[in-house]
């Protein structure tokens, strides 16, 4: 987990990747994620503003480092903040434990 708090985002330039926990870990350290569409969980990150989503080629993933660095501390923040969100609502214990019970009663 260190390494999550020492940098300012995690990036996951993936193929392909079922759930990306690893992606989940630098939610919940609220380090914005730099993902593909090709990790499974990436409309949760776009939905509460948890990092920067881009499709799966070398011109995405070059384009969203690009618009990363140019970024601001402020807007860094903002997405910090969004990203501790989607780990609080889709990813921790309680909210799995909620959605559980919703669907069996």
């Amino acid at each position: 987990m260190g390494a999550f708090y020492g940098s300012s985002a995690f990036v996951l330039p993936s193929h392909q990747e079922n759930f990306g926990i690893a992606v989940v870990e630098g939610l919940a350290c609220g380090k914005p994620v730099l993902i593909t569409d090709r990790v499974n969980i990436w409309r949760e990150i776009e939905n509460s503003r948890g990092g920067l989503v881009t499709t799966d080629t070398e011109d995405g993933v070059y384009n969203i480092l690009k618009e990363w660095r140019s970024k601001s501390i402020e807007e860094i923040e903002a997405y910090g903040t969004g990203a501790r969100l989607a780990f609080t609502n889709y990813y921790t214990i309680e909210s799995a434990a909620g959605k559980l019970v919703s669907a069996i009663m």
